[in-house]
């Protein structure tokens, strides 16, 4: 099956003849579930590349909101969150300032700002009818594109429901395209059953529209219980047959509620298969670039870790030169209407970063003021 092309005709047969059968294959190491903090340091500190060779680590920077800002782009005209990457700023800082129509001050990593007082800070102890712009954006995109109400933000993020509800308002009016792209994609999924990224690989929803369509026989039936549930948790006194049904009711409410979870579950699903799908594309595409010119060099791709891949680069060769052809793999293997950037580390053992900067290319090392920054 390994020349097979897979179609929307054959997928089903495929994916069965592939559930069923029992051949084993051997798989790598999962890297991704080695923690990158506490203990889980130590445990990455013990990887080292094989002797006359080091470390080029190279990070994709905020992939995804990028990828959502190509589309509210290319598809709306909305070039809202796009300029924020033309323009090179911080992010969620950026976001944070055109939000709230804050001052930059009040909207860096840390800072917080009170709307009763209107003053803000930074760190330490903040008033509790304060907030830290930038934390809520961070988290409220996610919000936004999973429907989350106001009310269930505040609570997530330990704000009051006014500055819940002002974030909604101002997140639509600041980014109008954002929650219409997010519509699209999912009323996509109900009408053809999938989605596909930005590079045509789909992800399919084969039984969306059955369970769907019976969810919707069964609302108004779910309604009627949850009030006849709450008719009887009403009872002062219930006997042993209120009871009874109590409990009966609520198995049925448990049944028919998972099924409209989980088309919840389905639809923030088909909006996350686009965009990290998208990412998930570019980075194979990198890392299929990155194999081969390690394999060209006599280099190792050692790992694809989440945004990340790690290469071992022979010492004689790791100069500025190979940073950027690193910083190119990186960043034009791909293209879309906003650039991408990357962070390299240069490191002698994992986790045991160096900055292009700080390294010494004639010998191989640190150099001199930042050879005792992980002594």
């Amino acid at each position: 099956m390994s020349n097979l092309v897979v179609t929307d005709a054959n997928y089903h047969a495929i994916v069965r003849k592939l559930v069923t059968d029992e051949r084993k294959v051997q798989r790598g190491v999962n890297m991704q579930n080695l923690p990158a903090k506490g203990a889980g340091t130590r445990v990455r500190n013990c990887f080292v590349p094989k002797r006359g060779y080091t470390f080029v680590g190279a990070d994709l920077g905020q992939i995804e909101p990028r990828i959502m800002a190509h589309i509210m782009w290319t598809r709306y005209g909305d070039n809202s969150m796009r300029q924020i990457f033309v323009d090179g700023v911080d992010l969620y800082t950026t976001m944070a300032m055109m939000t709230f129509g804050l001052a930059e001050a009040y909207c860096v990593d840390k800072a917080w700002y009170d709307p009763k007082s209107g003053e803000g800070g930074y760190g330490g102890e903040m008033p509790s009818t304060a907030y830290k712009p930038r934390a809520m954006m961070k988290t409220g995109q996610l919000a936004v594109s999973y429907d989350q109400s106001p009310r269930s933000f505040a609570k997530k993020m330990n704000v009051s429901d006014d500055v819940a509800a002002m974030f909604f308002e101002n997140f639509d009016r600041t980014f109008p395209s954002f929650k219409t792209m997010v519509a699209d994609i999912r009323a996509g999924m109900r009408r053809d059953g999938y989605v596909e990224t930005l590079y045509g690989r789909k992800r399919r929803f084969p039984d969306y529209k059955t369970v769907a369509a019976e969810q919707q026989r069964n609302e108004a039936k779910l309604m009627r219980l949850y009030g006849e549930r709450k008719q009887l948790r009403a009872k002062e006194r219930p006997t042993d047959r209120d009871m009874k049904r109590l409990q009966a009711v609520q198995d049925e409410i448990d049944m028919l509620a998972e099924k409209r979870g989980l088309i919840g579950y389905w639809e923030r699903a088909a909006f996350n298969a686009v965009i990290q799908g998208t990412g998930a594309d570019i980075l194979k595409m990198i890392g299929n670039r990155n194999a081969r010119v390690c394999k060209e060099r006599g280099w190792e791709m050692n790992a694809s870790i989440h945004d990340e891949i790690k290469i071992s680069v022979k010492n004689e060769d790791l100069t500025p030169a190979t940073i950027e052809l690193v910083n190119d793999i990186m960043t034009q293997t791909a293209t879309l209407s906003v650039p991408l950037v990357t962070d390299i580390v240069i490191e002698p053992r994992w986790m045991e970063e160096y900055a292009p900067t700080e390294w010494d290319y004639a010998k191989c090392r640190p150099r001199p003021a930042f050879a005792n920054k992980y002594v």
